[in-house]
């Protein structure tokens, strides 16, 4: 039997990729839609807990066909949804997605949206592997 040495070790755990290093997630839910409704909102607060910024590219779900970060901003007096781009933290910064700003719309959901059902959401970050979120579906925002 062939033990690793720590020279080996080292370098198998600095070839690790972690998934989002330093992006911490919490609150993450998604609004019950409507009966019928193709579109779902999520939201989430996100913290950069690392040393080095980083950059949160896009978001994805393996239970929805699509998915994009939106923000929702009033112009004249009219509340319009853009796509937000990419979401940039520096060491300790933190971002709140939440009901009328920042969230994220999923398109076609491919299961039923019950209450108390728990989705997967997927936050790519410019480098590492995607981080999965546990995404409660709420009919409210939780208090």
């Amino acid at each position: 039997m062939r033990l690793l040495t720590p020279a080996v070790l080292g370098a198998l755990a600095s070839a690790q990729v972690m998934a989002c290093d330093g992006l911490a997630i919490e609150h993450a839910w998604l609004r019950q839609p409507p009966p019928g409704s193709d579109v779902a909102a999520a939201y989430f607060e996100a913290r950069n807990t690392g040393q080095h910024a980083l950059t949160i590219k896009s978001v994805g779900s393996p239970d929805f066909k699509g998915a994009m970060l939106h923000v929702t901003r009033v112009v004249e007096g009219r509340a319009e949804m853009r796509p937000q781009g990419d979401i940039e933290l520096g060491p300790g910064a933190h971002f709140s997605a939440a009901p009328g700003g920042a969230h994220v719309m999923l398109f076609e959901p491919l299961q039923p949206l019950t209450e108390g059902a728990s989705l997967t959401l997927e936050l790519h970050c410019a480098q590492g592997e995607p981080l999965e979120v546990a995404l409660p579906v709420r009919r409210d925002a939780p208090p």
